[in-house]
């Protein structure tokens, strides 16, 4: 009875929540978008109802959208000068702007990204107002939202910029496609790029990518009669958690460029779940190469101590330090305080014991195993709790929000998925990669930057390379394959894989990959 109740109570405050958001529009979509892939922290009933927010917002009306196109990019003329078609309904639209599908005069088929007319001084009112609430607050929460706001708002001017936007996504289709070291490696997602020459501040014409978003995947399968549960599900939930921590190593440790904003909707499934897509850089941060590396010594000192814990079976995972200083556990929580005290967080206690346990806390809550059950001064593992470690903070870098942005949104989908998850463990070798190559990198000019590839005669003159070719017919036939396989075949296929990873997890006791299931 008491479980109904709370079911009523949350089913009513998402509704009016999501209702008010809707309502509001502008910057204070954005924040429901995050409260939507926490599905670790909010009741399912906001996990649905916030979803929405993702790429469901009321669209903008299709004339208008056709005029700020030609104003844009034709200087008012008519739109069939540069496309053969134009699609009215639009694919989704979110807070900033609205997405149509295109086929230019050429043939190619494209993505048309076009920002809400008069949306941008709404946003700069919406971020004003909830940093000056945020303000006000100080020290109710367990964040000090007003840093939060201040970064996403250094991060609204270049999001309002498509031209910036396209640049990001040269930066990190490039980036992706390298590993930290320089080496090059078939990247983990696919990164739409821009059409060069159409791209202004409001406009935005990308590659189209075919597939459905991450936020629309649950209910597709349900249409096919493929539960989330099944070994199918699972097996592309794993996949894709997989493509997009390895994608954010190379972008962390390799170039310190990186995207901010990898919520559901901007996470695309490819047809037949062949592959995943990144859709949207609107929302990035560049590390400097100090703390890029800083970062890389901070996660092997997590993967330590993390294994450390895990280990210690015999000592409770709680236990304050103090009581075994001269102990490889309280060692290990030192280095890990001193680490983290070196990016410019700080704590509210004055005590340096309690201090390090804080911060070595902190370190293993946002980067460290899922599966702990408790962490080092007995603090909860529980964002919200009453003893969380975040309540310890008075003062968090602002440089670090996306960078912990990112880290949530991923910590969310594993929730999600169900999926036990160590980013400190994953990370491991593109953070040993970076700090081989130092501060300089192994590369003097950055991947994005690099000579372009060969074109017209130059071109003709090069032979494809064998590795290439074979590279893509594989992907022809595995593509073909899938297609004509029928569903009962596909689900034995996924079960075996599926087995076969959870093997591989059991011969690795320290692996960060098992399902929780």
């Amino acid at each position: 009875e008491r479980s109904a109740l709370w079911d009523k109570l949350h089913e009513w405050g998402s509704t009016e929540l999501a209702k008010t958001i809707t309502d509001l529009k502008g910057f204070y979509v954005k924040s429901g978008q995050v409260i939507s892939s926490r599905v670790d922290l909010f009741p399912e009933q906001y996990i649905l109802k916030l979803a929405t927010l993702q790429d469901s917002m009321p669209p903008i009306d299709s004339a208008l959208v056709r005029a700020v196109v030609s104003r844009e990019l034709l200087e008012g003329e008519p739109l069939d000068t540069l496309f053969a078609s134009f699609d009215d309904k639009p694919l989704g639209s979110a807070s900033i702007a609205q997405v149509h599908a295109a086929t230019l005069v050429d043939g190619r088929r494209v993505a048309i990204k076009v920002q809400r007319p008069a949306e941008e001084p709404k946003l700069r009112a919406d971020v004003a107002n909830l940093k000056l609430f945020a303000k006000r607050i100080r020290g109710l929460l367990p964040v000090d939202y007003y840093l939060v706001f201040s970064e996403l708002e250094r991060a609204l001017e270049d999001e309002l910029d498509f031209r910036a936007e396209a640049q990001a996504m040269e930066k990190i289709h490039a980036t992706i496609a390298h590993r930290p070291n320089g080496e090059v490696s078939a990247p983990p997602l696919l990164v739409p790029r821009p059409i060069p020459g159409l791209v202004s501040r409001r406009v935005l014409v990308m590659e189209f990518v075919e597939g459905i978003p991450l936020s629309r995947l649950a209910e597709r399968m349900q249409d096919r009669g493929v539960s989330s549960d099944s070994p199918e599900a699972r097996l592309v939930g794993s996949k894709l958690l997989a493509a997009l921590t390895e994608s954010y190593a190379r972008m962390i440790f390799g170039n310190g460029f990186f995207q901010g904003d990898a919520h559901p909707g901007n996470i695309f499934v490819l047809p037949d779940a062949t592959g995943f897509a990144l859709i949207d850089c609107g929302q990035v941060k560049q590390l400097a190469s100090s703390k890029r590396l800083l970062l890389a010594e901070l996660m092997l000192t997590i993967r330590s101590l993390g294994n450390l814990l895990q280990a210690e079976a015999s000592m409770p995972v709680g236990v304050n330090y103090s009581a075994a200083a001269d102990s490889e556990f309280g060692r290990q929580i030192r280095a890990t305080a001193a680490l983290v005290r070196q990016f410019g967080v700080e704590t509210s206690s004055s005590d340096r014991i309690e201090a390090d346990n804080a911060l070595a806390a902190i370190a293993l809550l946002l980067f460290g195993p899922t599966t702990l059950k408790a962490l080092p001064g007995g603090y909860s593992t529980q964002e919200l709790s009453k003893t969380s470690p975040l309540r310890e903070v008075a003062s968090f870098p602002q440089d670090l929000v996306m960078l912990g942005r990112a880290t949530i949104l991923i910590k969310g989908l594993a929730a999600r998925l169900r999926v036990s998850w160590n980013l400190s463990e994953q990370w491991a070798e593109s953070c040993e990669q970076a700090l081989v190559c130092g501060v300089d990198g192994c590369y003097r000019v950055p991947v994005y930057a690099a000579k372009p590839a060969a074109v017209g005669p130059e071109m003709r003159a090069q032979r494809p390379k064998f590795r290439e070719v074979l590279r893509m017919l594989r992907a022809w036939a595995k593509g073909k394959a899938v297609e004509v396989t029928p569903g009962p075949v596909r689900r034995a296929f996924a079960r075996r894989a599926l087995k076969s990873l959870e093997l591989k997890e059991d011969e690795n006791p320290t692996a960060p990959t098992k399902t929780d299931v």
